[in-house]
């Protein structure tokens, strides 16, 4: 994603820069200015996917800039960003993407993302899955950081079940089954399914879990898998088998037996 941020208080800059690498997932690339002729410079140069934009700035100001942006690059999508909400008027009238007030949290960048008027395609991260020898996610090229094992886990056989759903007692049977006692499994199921949904959202991947009724399950459109490219038949996946799945779960093997004989 190729995004410009404009402020005139440059130790913004990397605030912006940071909040979105944690958000996307990393790999954007950024350009920089702190005012209105060297941000025209630049987006009269580079095709941006985003542009965030400080209202409050000397000289002309953001809402000025957007309106220039807007006719010399009417797809691109801009974000203003200030301290103040009196300027959200004006720039809704220029139909920008977003409106975020500083200091920015994650939670409304990322929900900005999610709403803006050209989408990008790099907004709507994937998570990456390994099951071919030991279980391991990643947002990006980061570990993905689980508070507990056993969320993990939980995951790991959602994901085995490559989008249809289990029921708690199914889930608790497969996953707890050494000490199976209905009351104490429903209730550390509730505790490890709710950390899990926490730790997706805090890193926006809350919509990888489908929940309804009592069926719990994934959705695939937003995981890449190597066990699932594998059963696509993608190319390359099939060198990345070689006998081992999910190492660290007894559970998997009868997972592991359909995998052999498929």
């Amino acid at each position: 994603m190729k995004v410009l941020i404009v402020d005139d208080e440059k130790y913004l800059w990397e605030d912006m820069h940071d909040a979105l690498e944690r958000v996307t997932g990393g790999g954007n690339e950024y350009s920089y200015a702190s005012d209105y002729d060297s941000a025209m410079e630049l987006v009269k140069k580079n095709p941006y996917d985003i542009c965030f934009l400080d209202i409050q700035m000397p000289g002309r100001n953001g809402i000025a800039l957007a309106e220039t942006i807007n006719k010399e690059r009417p797809s691109v999508n801009i974000v203003m960003v200030t301290a103040y909400e009196n300027y959200a008027l004006d720039a809704l009238k220029l139909y920008v993407s977003g409106y975020l007030l500083k200091p920015v949290l994650d939670g409304d960048l990322r929900n900005a993302l999610k709403h803006l008027r050209n989408p990008v395609e790099s907004c709507d991260r994937l998570l990456n899955v390994v099951c071919f020898g030991n279980f391991e996610v990643f947002d990006g090229n980061k570990p993905f950081p689980f508070k507990r094992r056993k969320e993990k886990e939980l995951l790991a056989y959602l994901i085995c079940l490559k989008g249809a759903g289990a029921t708690r007692a199914e889930i608790c049977v497969n996953l707890f089954d050494d000490d199976y006692d209905e009351d104490k499994c429903n209730a550390y199921f509730k505790t490890v399914y709710s950390a899990l949904r926490a730790d997706l959202h805090k890193y926006g991947f809350e919509d990888v879990i489908v929940h309804a009724n009592n069926s719990y399950a994934v959705d695939v459109r937003r995981i890449k898998c190597d066990y699932y490219d594998y059963l696509k038949g993608v190319a390359e996946s099939d060198r990345s088998f070689r006998g081992k799945f999910l190492e660290q779960y007894g559970w998997s093997e009868r997972f592991l037996y359909e995998l052999e004989n498929y």
